[in-house]
């Protein structure tokens, strides 16, 4: 996602070797929680939590370095992609109940992660709430 040459390195690998493995198992995911939450989501935001969990399926990195950080560096550099890097890390973190004592408040990536995806002018800014219950749902379920 960011440019961590790694990360870059393992997507690609990702996307190549099981990506349309990776797309099916987290659509049936996603639907699955859809229901089971009653929490439908618009078509694009769905697509768009699937992609994320399929590029995002084999990383291991995420929540190493501070969010804070990787939003003053995509304000510096001031792409797109770093804002929806970043969103993306924080709907992830968001989603995922583990370590939540730890937050800087309990609001914290969901704050930081609707800001990014303004800054980014991306459709997650105004669904970052519906994914996150939806993405909650299967890492509850997962774990």
């Amino acid at each position: 996602m960011g440019s961590n040459p790694t990360t870059s390195a393992s997507i690609n690998i990702c996307m190549n070797q099981h990506w349309n493995d990776y797309v099916k198992s987290c659509y049936d995911l996603v639907l699955e929680s859809e229901a089971l939450i009653d929490q439908m989501l618009i078509h694009e935001v769905e697509a768009y939590v699937v992609h994320l969990m399929a590029n995002n399926f084999e990383r291991t990195d995420i929540g190493n370095e501070a969010i804070a950080t990787k939003m003053m560096t995509a304000m510096q550099q001031g792409t797109r992609q770093d804002f929806l890097s970043v969103g993306d890390e924080c709907l992830l973190i968001h989603s995922y109940p583990l370590c939540r004592s730890r937050w800087p408040s309990p609001g914290y990536y969901r704050s930081m992660g609707t800001i990014a995806y303004g800054m980014a002018n991306h459709i997650m800014e105004k669904n970052f709430e519906p994914a996150g219950r939806v993405l909650s749902a299967i890492f509850c379920k997962i774990k």
